[in-house]
Formats: structure tokens, sequence, C-alpha cells
């Protein structure tokens, strides 16, 4: 009896371009490259990079207010053009993070590079757990160093934040908000709580 041959079709890359997209856009957290590349039968990680680079030049050729980063790692996420996030989220109420992620996130922000013990120690045992997903969403990363990790905020927070991506204007943006959130009295003083 012949063998049969098991043939592989060639990817479509219009399916795969759509598929992607949609993985991503129904996303808040950033996709494994595994299962991009299982999804549109990418034959690798260059094929994958290709194609979200075909979807990147289409999204900034036509104009397109997103745009798909690849973070370290090999996971990807789609997420808004920096220039776009404050006019966003002036319409749209909905905040992108609980207020317990947001503070531990701030605190790690201004106080970076910061190990994860530290920030541990002043904000709880649930620091651990709002650490890994800031870390899935790609607005921290993690480096070992011997029994901890140190931490910084990555490109993709800078972006959110609508600055580059330097500690001392990450620091400068943050107190900006902070003076701009704490209530005064008439004459421009600290309002007690």
């Amino acid at each position: 009896m012949p063998s049969r041959k098991k043939t592989t079709t060639p990817m479509d890359i219009s399916r795969a371009k759509t598929l992607i997209e949609a993985i991503l856009f129904s996303s808040d957290k950033p996709i494994d490259s595994k299962v991009l590349i299982s999804a549109t039968g990418a034959s690798s990680e260059s094929s994958l990079e290709e194609i979200v680079k075909m979807l990147n030049d289409e999204y900034s050729s036509t104009g397109r207010s997103f745009v798909i980063t690849r973070f370290p790692g090999g996971k990807y996420m789609m997420h808004l053009r920096p220039e776009y996030v404050g006019i966003v989220r002036r319409y749209i109420g909905k905040p992108l993070l609980s207020s317990g992620l947001l503070r531990t996130l701030s605190f790690i922000a201004y106080h970076q590079p910061i190990a994860k013990s530290t920030v541990a120690a002043v904000r709880g045992s649930r620091a651990y757990r709002q650490v890994a997903e800031l870390i899935e969403r790609g607005l921290i990363e993690a480096e070992k160093k011997g029994r901890t990790y140190i931490l910084r905020t990555t490109k993709l927070f800078a972006d959110y934040l609508g600055v580059e991506d330097s500690v001392p204007q990450i620091r400068k943006k943050l107190q900006e908000a902070l003076d701009a959130s704490t209530p005064r009295t008439e004459t421009g003083e600290e309002k007690p709580d």
C-alpha cells in the first residue's frame, strides 16, 4: 500500500493577519507567540514577526490609532498609539487598571529600579500577584538579580503615560499627576485630611 505524504498547505497570509488581529484585539493582555503561531499556522517565530510587521505597516500607512508591539519573551499586544491615549481616556471613563494595581504600578514607576521584595514589604502580600499581572500586561518587566527580581516599567507604560521612556520623565509626570489630584485651599496650601 503506498504511503500518503502529509501535505502542508501554505499559510494564507490574509487569514493569518485577520486571526492575529482578532486574537490581539480581544485580549487586554499580551499573547504568547506560540498561541499566534498555532492559530495562524505560521511556520516559525520569524514568519509571525513578518506578518505582524505587515499589519503594522498597514496600520501606519492608513493612519490607524493602534499598533501591535512585541514584548521580551515573545508576547504580542495590540494597543493604542501613544498620541491617542490621552484623547481616549478623556472620552472613555473606564480605568485601565484597578486602584490596587494602579497604586502598585505607581510605586514601582516612581521608585524604579526596585526589588520585588521591597514592593511587597511596602504594598503588602497582594503585591506579588499584582506584579505578576502588571508583567503579564506588559507594563513592567522583571530582571532576576540574586534571589529577587528588579522591577522596571516598560516602554508601553511610558507610552500610556505620554512621556519618553526615561525614569526622570516618568517621575516628573507622576509628581504632576499627584500634585494635580491633591486637594488645595484657596491659598494653594494642601488641605488636611
